[in-house]
């Protein structure tokens, strides 16, 4: 019996791949029978779950987040205004979600990825913009929200979630 063989690896990662792509749901109908995950999890387990807060200096409030192998970086800058006529006792926030195309393969270059205006819209009807009001029809916060997708490889909505709870958390304006 011989060493294994590198190029043996190989083949069998490739044959697997082409599986997948080619039958999508016999590859996860046998991952199910057996009580698994793709990624060898039992079907129970949550994936490894990390925060790490204040990942960019020049934001005012930051977080990166980390759900198995999917990565998300929000930040948040923070400025005063006025208020509009219609909404006195509310401040505003801008939601940027970029996924790029380094972030996974399956987001294409020159335009924006499928998942991106879900995120934004998703995340905007969570805010209570009440909470942002600093005096009534005189001041409000303005919050700019960036959450930038580093890896995708699933959980992305709740990756990018906990990143934009994190950074607000950590945000230092509000809570000064």
């Amino acid at each position: 019996m011989g060493l294994p063989n590198a190029s043996d690896d190989l083949s069998t990662e490739v044959e697997v791949d082409a599986f997948r792509r080619l039958f999508p749901l016999r590859f996860y109908e046998k991952h199910l029978l057996k009580s698994i995950r793709p990624d060898a999890r039992p079907l129970g387990r949550a994936r490894e779950t990390t925060i790490g807060l204040g990942a960019v200096a020049s934001a005012n409030g930051s977080a990166l987040a980390k759900i198995g192998s999917t990565t998300m970086l929000g930040a948040i800058k923070m400025e005063v205004m006025t208020p509009s006529l219609e909404t006195q006792d509310e401040g505003c926030i801008a939601i940027y979600f970029h996924m790029p195309p380094i972030c996974s393969p399956v987001v294409r270059p020159g335009r924006p990825a499928e998942g991106a205006p879900v995120v934004a819209k998703q995340f905007s009807g969570m805010i209570n913009l009440k909470e942002l009001s600093l005096v009534s029809g005189k001041a409000a916060w303005m919050a700019y929200l960036d959450i930038y997708c580093l890896d995708a490889d699933g959980a992305t909505f709740d990756t990018a979630l906990l990143s934009a709870v994190a950074a607000f958390s950590h945000s230092t304006s509000m809570n000064d």
